[in-house]
């Protein structure tokens, strides 16, 4: 399956609609709180996607006036709720995506208390594995070019190094 580049700060705003309704300033706060580690989503993106989610039918916006100046104050709709529970659950395609959203899908199940983690874990883990041994069968073909070398090895370490660590999560996540 294949998401638009903003997918995951989508699915981020989900995530903390999912805690209850806030207006977009608060969800941009939450979100450089939690997230601000390894993400950064700018004010101006928080409400864009806001107005994409609320045109999807994914989060529904109520106007505040009891606040100066009046705010919108967004909550998540079942769509939403669907979406978000069925992209969490999901390993991300590709191991560059660990850095932020895989993380970001980690943060979310702790702080939501969500089951499945370890379902999780393990199928990023198989899905990290698979990609190893394609690059491993792909490294024999590799000509003598250093730099094709460098390049393969450095991809191979850095998918080892990734499958070690969802490993060793796998047990420490309880």
């Amino acid at each position: 399956m294949s998401y638009p580049s903003s997918f995951p700060m989508e699915r981020a705003l989900l995530g903390f609609l999912m805690e209850g309704p806030a207006h977009g300033y608060a969800l941009h706060q939450r979100a450089d709180e939690a997230l601000g580690r390894i993400w950064y989503m700018g004010m101006s993106n928080v409400y864009g996607t806001l107005k994409g989610l609320e045109d999807s039918g994914q989060v529904e916006a109520d106007l505040d006036e009891s606040s100066y100046p009046p705010r919108k104050v967004y909550a998540i709709t079942p769509v939403g709720r669907d979406g978000f529970l069925g992209w969490v659950r999901e390993p991300v395609p590709a191991v560059r995506d660990i850095r932020v959203e895989f993380l970001a899908k980690l943060y979310f199940f702790d702080r939501l208390g969500l089951e499945g983690v370890a379902s999780l874990l393990g199928a990023q883990r198989a899905l990290c594995q698979d990609r190893l041994e394609d690059l491993e069968r792909r490294a024999a073909e590799i000509a003598d070019d250093r730099f094709d070398r460098v390049v393969s090895d450095f991809r191979r370490w850095r998918i080892r190094s990734t499958i070690e660590w969802l490993r060793d999560w796998e047990t420490r996540w309880r």
